[in-house]
Parts: structure tokens; sequence; C-alpha cells
């Protein structure tokens, strides 16, 4: 961004200075801390749609769980035990212990099998008790709720739908340059909002111009400021669970209002259902890829955990860069987000963007009974005006 800008007009050692002025003293901006009074935060949750969509999510890293090892993991407002075999096989079952409900996460495990820490009991990885250490027989009914579970993307993933569906739509194949790119770590954070704002605001492209014209390198928003262009596309058939919007950004002089050569950059995001949101940026210093994961822990309580990868030909600086502006963006919106409330019946206007399209793609995640899913089908339909509801 400003770095082509010194980069078109400068050269050489020159250059790479430049680069490395920008990667290290571009301002990292802490996203704001926010105390929550938890009796407003049920008023604010009201009417928002259902907490827990349906889909795949991730629950942590692959590398986060070693063989022989089970670790515990917050999800859907329960608990879980991911734990790893010896054969290398990932389970992902209900913490607790049919038996007697000790937590199945704080026993260890045995074989391809995760023990229970309180009795013994044995249960493997699709959630069936495997033995009883002190019975000749183990009991009828006495299986731990297991579900299903993947790794992709070097991610456990799991399917939750509320109706306890079987999946109808995969991951599999998608994202396959990842084995082949460079592994910079992740970060993770809690925040107090709910899904779905994610995706409205990919389609609020009013407030990209608004929210995110300035750039965190020190002094460079007297003069410059960006300008995106955006565009959205909903996936159909196999692929409707994916929703793609193309940001273009571009430096642009307040003095003049011209565009910098050379200096913008393209970011493709896509939505993998609602669990994932996959940014590809493509910027004159090269390429980086970021996979954001959102696991839905509670009401208004999502774990968002960012992965971040990029071509080997992309240098660490340009990464860093990179990373920091992303991230600094979108800590601006998260301000908004765990302020804001859902507008049920928003009033709006051309320019807006295709907030509402959005919402009828996003209805597709809650199962179709629900009183939401019902809802957004008659809006869309025009056969019913939008008014409070108690969801479902």
């Amino acid at each position: 961004m400003i770095v082509e800008v010194i980069l078109f007009f400068l050269g050489g050692v020159a250059a790479l200075l430049a680069l490395i002025y920008a990667a290290v003293f571009v301002k990292w901006k802490k996203r704001e801390v926010v105390t929550f009074d938890p009796d407003y935060e049920k008023i604010r949750a009201k009417n928002y749609p259902p907490p827990y969509p349906n889909g795949w999510f991730s629950l942590c890293s692959s590398d986060s769980v070693k063989k022989g090892q089970v670790i515990e993991v917050d999800a859907f407002g329960q608990k879980f035990a991911v734990f790893r075999g010896e054969n290398g096989e990932v389970g992902v079952i209900d913490a607790y212990c049919p038996h007697l409900n000790a937590n199945l996460a704080h026993g260890c495990v045995r074989g391809n099998n995760v023990v229970c820490p309180f009795h013994g009991w044995e249960f493997n990885t699709k959630g069936q008790c495997a033995k009883v250490p002190y019975a000749d027989k183990v009991p009828q009914n006495n299986q731990a709720e297991q579900w299903i579970v993947k790794e992709n993307w070097g991610l456990i993933l799991v399917w939750h739908h509320s109706e306890k569906k079987e999946p109808h739509w995969t991951t599999d194949g998608q994202l396959t340059q990842v084995k082949d790119y460079r592994y910079y770590g992740k970060k993770s954070d809690i925040l107090r909002i709910h899904l779905q704002d994610f995706a409205e605001n990919g389609a609020d492209f009013a407030h990209f111009n608004f929210v995110h014209n300035l750039l965190t390198i020190p002094f460079a928003d007297r003069f410059i400021h960006i300008k995106h262009t955006v565009n959205i596309q909903f996936g159909e058939g196999e692929v409707k669970h994916t929703a793609s919007f193309t940001d273009r950004a571009d430096l642009v002089w307040k003095s003049n209002g011209k565009e910098i050569p050379r200096a913008g950059g393209n970011a493709v995001v896509t939505f993998y259902g609602p669990g994932f949101l996959v940014f590809n940026f493509t910027t004159e210093m090269g390429k980086m890829l970021l996979i954001k994961t959102f696991t839905p822990m509670g009401e208004l309580k999502v774990k968002m955990e960012d992965y971040v990868y990029a071509p080997r030909s992309t240098s660490r600086w340009a990464v860093k860069y990179l990373l920091r502006e992303a991230s600094s963006q979108f800590h601006d919106d998260v301000t908004i987000w765990e302020r804001k409330k859902f507008a049920i019946k928003p009033l709006l206007v051309k320019g807006d963007g295709p907030i509402m399209k959005m919402r009828l793609w996003y209805s597709q995640f809650y199962s179709e009974h629900s009183a939401y899913a019902r809802r957004v089908a008659l809006e869309e339909a025009g056969e019913l005006k939008m008014e409070p509801v108690n969801l479902s």
C-alpha cells in the first residue's frame, strides 16, 4: 500500500529500507477491551438469530492435539474432550463421562481410547465404551455423544447441526495451496458478538470507505486515503454454502483525488459456511492467506482464531505489514460489533449494499424449522413485514 508508493519512486536498498520501515513502525492497533454488563447482554442478545448455526466449525489446530493427548475445548455452550489415539485418529466426544459425569478431558489416552480420570472407563473415537476395568461387560447405552470430525487446513473440524442431520457440504479439496505455503502462526481472541455480524459486514458496502479509509502507517493518513471498490457473489448449487466478496483497495492522494500507481491491493474474501472466513491478499509486495475461524461458545460469545500463511516468495516483512494492516482494519469493525444490537428491520438506503441478500444466504445455516429461518424466507418472498419476534 503506502509501501508501494515508496517502492515506485525509489528502488534498490532504499526500497528495502522503506519496506522495513512500514513493517516495523506501522501502528499495531490493539483491540479496545469493553466491559460488558451481563444483564444487558441478555437484552442485547434477545433479537439476534440463534447463537449456533449449522455447519463445520474449528475446535482447535491439529498440532494442538498430539498422539496420546486429550484436551478440553469449549464450543456451542458445552465442553468437548478432543483426543488423538496412538494410531493418529482424532476423536471428539462430549467431555462428561456417561457413568458419573467426570470430565474425560482431564483423563488420559491409552492406546486409541480416552480414559476417564474417575473410574478408568475407556471410550473410543466413536464415543463407545470400550472397557470397564472392574467389570466383565460394558453396560448398555454406554455411549458418550460422538461428533462428526475431520481434519482440513491444519485444523480439527466438527459438524454441528441443531437437528442432528448429516453433513451436506464439505471443506475437502479447498485451500490446497496451504500445504505449499509457509506458516506464520496463529492468534486467538474472544469476541462478544454474534457470528452473523461477520457475514453482514461483508455485504455492508457503505462502511468500507467510512471505517476503513485510513492507513496505519504514521502520518500517511494526512496525505492519503484508501478507496474501496467492493463486489459480492453468492454460491449456488453444490457450493451454495460459500459466498465471496472482492475488495479492491487503492491509495488516493487527498490533495487531488488521483490514484497512486502500483500502490493498491486486492482482497478476495470467501465464506465457507458460518465458521470460516478466508482472506487472499494480493499486492505488489506479495501474497498472503489468512484463515479466520469463528466458533460460537455461547450467546454473543465467539472464539476467533487467525491462521497466517504466505507463499515462500513473499518476504517476512511484507507479511508482517499486511497482517498488521488487516488486523487493525478488523479491530475497527469489532469495536462497533461489540456495542451494536441486531437490526431486525434496518432502515436501508441505496448504496448500503446487499445486506438483506446476505441475510437470506446466511439463513440456510439455521434449521429449516426454526422461527428465524422461516421468517427470513417469508421476508424475501414479501409475505412478511419485518417485526421483532422471539427467535428460536
